[in-house]
This record gives structure tokens, C-alpha cells and sequence, in this order.
């Protein structure tokens, strides 16, 4: 997916003598966070026809030293086939294994494409729709079947690449489709750091929250990183951050087309219930929120509710994508550690879980035609709720585990794939694939200056403070 070098960078901290001492130092390690530039990214946004200026998603790849898509796809009609031996390569020869689950269309860029017209577009996909409508390239628009949105369930063992490769994924999105991405924020887990320059974070207004700087995890014993964590602030480390009173003014006002987005739910679920109401083949879902329990607590006029995890809003923004008049925008949805919310064998015990994941799947073929792509990320894909599996027609498949075969239901379409081929695989390699088509791909780590260590806590202190009374 790139062609970078993996270069080792210079000690990022001016004032430190060495990248243990920097690791070492919360304050070198904010310094670092902090210090990360994406240069111009003030003067980029999706335009029409003005050629000086790029779209977030091509100036996020220029950074990370990614080859730019269109050129890509020229390197690929060039590069042998790892089974065949000759060119072109097996992502071109089986388009609708990978092609089709990166390349959004509209029912406008099939006039588009008849038309041969592609004015107004970013240069990237533009430089996409020129390829698919070269008659002396391999892949034309016709191998490429999705309109609105797709999917993919990526699936490997802890340290095999995961959050690198969906890093990939959300830069090939940003930049060929220039659609919105939105990645599922929860209080312990930042694995989107390396993005944190093109990040919008996007948080619940009215709610008090604490951003804190974590040691990075080292069990090797040569280093010594047990440091507390230090509180730091958010506004210099992300690109922006946006406040959303509620569902509607997120997803009609907040999110922008082509930008990053890192979204944390609302723990008072404004707007949740009415949004379910209004979806049609969706049940009504519940929501209590930790306010509303302590107030039920303490009077015995009111019935005494079980808090829903927050986690659960996900679940009503979903729905949102199909019942919003006000905008439509092509949004892709990043589910890190899929299977907590999406539990297997859920039960109703827990706020109502089975319920709302049932919800998810009835609206889920809908989620594709309103332009809103799924994708979940898990070490074991059976831990996530069949209900939601087999939905899916893309998986991706990391090296270090073994791929599916024959009648293995790991998504809602046979594995084509006859044989094991991953598990002793090299990292940074994996397998795409879908009903009848494979293709084998890589990627390059990120560059090293944006991996900063550690983890960074977002938590709201007033949630914590009134659900321990």
C-alpha cells in the first residue's frame, strides 16, 4: 500500500540526549506528541476545481510516505502476481476482493464515468476515475460493484499490524473518496495516535473530561517508564477539537467530509431514544444514564434503572445514518476492539445489548446504500456477534493466523481461499478477500516520528465521580 523506507527518524525532542531518555520523560514524551506537524493542513479541504489546493486525505498520505493511489494502481498493473509470477498483480486481477471495499462510488460518479468527466474532483480520485477508464489498463469500472459504502472485518494476532494496516485503509479512504472517517473513542484506547495531527476529537458538550499522558507499556525490564500519568491539554496534540450537543448537531453540523474524526460517546445519550423511534424495522432503544440512576437512587417515586454503558450510543449513531433527512455524507466507521461492543452471544442483562445489536443488523444492508462503511477490528472474529458477521462481505485476514477456508463463517460470504497460506506469513502482510476473489497485499510501518509511546487517557471525571455514589 506504500513504498516508504523504514528510516530510522532523529531523537524528536531537541533538548534529549537519547530516545530512552525521551521515553523515559512524560514531559519529553508531550513535547513529542505536541511537536508533530501535518504542514498545510489548515489550507486543505475538498474543493471544486481548484487545482492549488488537496484534500486532507492526500496531504495525510504525503506524510505518512505513502506512493499516492493513483500511481499505486500504475506500479500494480507493473508488479508479478505473487502466485502467477507475472504482471499485473493479484489486486488488479480479483478488483472486487480489494479494489471495491477502498473505492467508493455514488450513482453521480457513474455519470461520471460514462461521461469521462471528472471536473471538480480531487486529484487522487481523479487520477482513480482516469485509470478505470484507460482501455489499456486491467481494472475498469464495471469489476467495481459498490456504490455507497462497503465493509471489512480485520482480524489478527495482538502486535500483527492491525492498527497500522487500518492506518493504511483510513488514508486510501480519506484520500480516494474523500469521505468522512470517524473512529470509535473510548477512554483507555488511543491507538489513533499516530493520526493526531489530522485529528478532529469530538466530544459531548457540557461534559467536564481529563486528558492525561500515560507511560508507554514496557515489560522488558531494560527501562524503567513508571512514571504517573500527567494531565496535559488536548488542543495541542490533535488538529481541533469540536464540542456536539447531541446526534443530530454531530452528524449534520460537527463531521466534516474528508477529515479524520476521533468521536466519544455521549454518557447522557441525548437524542439516542428519539432516533431509534424513528427508524423504521428498528425497535425503540433504552437508554439510563448514570444521571438519571443516582436521581432514581435517591427518589423512590422513580423506578430503579440499570446505567447503560456509554459505549451503547454507538449503537443509536449507527441508526442515525439511516434516518437523517438533513445531510448525506459518505462516513466510514472504525470499530477498534470490535468485540466489546459487539459481543457474542449477548444477553439483555447488560443495558439491553442483544437488543441493540439486533437493531444494527436489520438496519445494516441500509448503512450501505446511505453511504456509511463498517469496519471492525478484533484478534478473534468469533467473539463478535454472529448477528453482525454475517452482514459483512469483506475480510481481511493479518499475517501470524490462519486464514479461513471452505465453509469457515467468519463473515457472511464463503471464504474463496482453498488453503492456509497467513499464519507464516512476514508482519506487514496480509490477505484481502471477499465471495470468489483474493488478493494478497502489504503495507510499511508508519513512519517512526508519528509512533509516539504511551497512551493517552480522555476520561470524564464528573461520569466517574456520580456513578460511585
Amino acid at each position: 500500500m506504500s513504498n516508504s523506507a523504514n528510516i530510522p527518524d532523529d531523537i524528536p525532542v531537541d533538548s534529549a540526549d537519547s530516545m530512552l531518555e525521551v521515553v523515559q520523560d512524560p514531559e519529553y514524551l508531550y513535547e513529542w506528541l505536541s511537536g508533530l506537524e501535518a504542514t498545510n493542513i489548515d489550507a486543505t479541504r475538498e474543493v471544486q476545481n481548484d487545482k492549488r489546493r488537496h484534500s486532507i486525505g492526500e496531504n495525510l498520505v504525503r506524510h505518512m510516505e505513502m506512493t499516492p493511489f493513483p500511481k499505486l494502481l500504475d506500479r500494480l498493473e507493473r508488479t508479478p502476481d505473487p502466485v502467477e509470477g507475472t504482471p499485473p498483480h493479484s489486486t488488479l486481477r480479483h478488483p472486487r476482493a480489494m479494489l471495491d471495499a477502498i473505492v467508493h462510488t455514488s450513482d453521480m460518479d457513474g455519470f461520471r464515468l460514462d461521461f469521462e468527466d471528472f471536473s471538480g474532483l480531487s486529484d487522487a480520485r481523479k487520477g482513480v476515475f482516469e485509470y478505470l477508464t484507460d482501455p489499456d489498463t486491467t481494472v475498469d469500472d464495471s469489476d467495481l460493484e459498490t456504490t455507497g459504502g462497503s465493509d471489512a472485518l480485520i482480524h489478527g494476532p495482538m502486535g500483527r499490524g492491525k492498527t497500522t494496516s487500518v492506518s493504511t485503509f483510513i488514508a486510501r479512504w480519506m484520500e480516494v473518496n474523500g469521505e468522512a472517517v470517524v473512529w470509535r473513542g473510548t477512554p483507555q484506547r488511543t491507538e489513533w495516535l499516530p493520526l493526531a495531527p489530522w485529528a478532529v476529537v469530538c466530544l459531548p458538550e457540557g461534559i467536564e473530561y481529563k486528558v492525561q499522558l500515560a507511560p508507554p507499556e514496557d515489560d522488558s525490564g531494560f527501562a524503567e517508564t513508571d512514571f504517573e500519568p500527567i494531565e496535559v491539554d488536548l488542543e495541542d496534540i490533535v488538529w481541533r477539537v469540536e464540542r456536539y450537543s447531541d446526534l443530530d448537531d454531530l452528524n449534520n453540523n460537527v463531521l466534516m467530509s474528508g477529515a479524520f474524526h476521533v468521536v466519544y460517546p455521549d454518557p447522557r445519550f441525548r437524542g439516542c431514544e428519539r432516533i431509534t423511534q424513528q427508524a423504521s424495522e428498528c425497535p425503540p432503544l433504552e437508554y439510563t444514564s448514570v444521571w438519571e440512576a443516582d436521581r432514581a437512587k435517591h427518589d423512590p417515586e422513580l423506578d430503579d434503572k440499570q446505567v447503560t454503558p456509554t459505549s451503547h450510543w454507538w449503537f443509536s449513531w449507527l441508526v442515525h445514518h439511516n434516518v437523517n433527512e438533513k445531510r448525506s455524507m459518505r462516513t466510514t466507521w472504525v470499530c477498534d476492539e470490535a468485540s466489546n461492543l459487539f459481543k457474542h452471544h449477548a444477553s439483555n442483562a447488560n443495558g439491553g445489548l442483544s437488543t441493540k445489536i439486533d437493531a444494527v443488523s436489520q438496519q445494516y444492508v441500509d448503512f450501505r446504500r446511505n453511504g456509511l462503511s463498517f469496519v471492525l477490528l478484533t484478534q478473534k472474529p468469533r467473539e463478535i456477534s454472529w448477528m453482525i458477521r454475517k452482514k459483512m462481505r469483506w475480510g481481511v485476514t493479518l499475517s501470524g493466523t490462519d486464514n479461513p477456508t471452505g465453509s469457515d463463517e467468519i463473515i457472511g460470504v464463503r471464504p474463496p481461499m482453498s488453503s492456509e497460506m497467513t499464519s507464516t506469513w512476514k508482519l506487514g502482510r496480509g490477505l484481502f478477500w471477499t465471495s470468489g476473489q483474493y488478493t494478497e497485499f502489504g503495507w510499511d510501518d508508519l513512519p517512526r516520528r508519528y509512533k509516539v509511546p504511551g497512551k493517552l487517557r480522555i476520561i470524564s471525571p464528573e461520569v466517574r465521580r456520580v456513578s460511585a455514589k
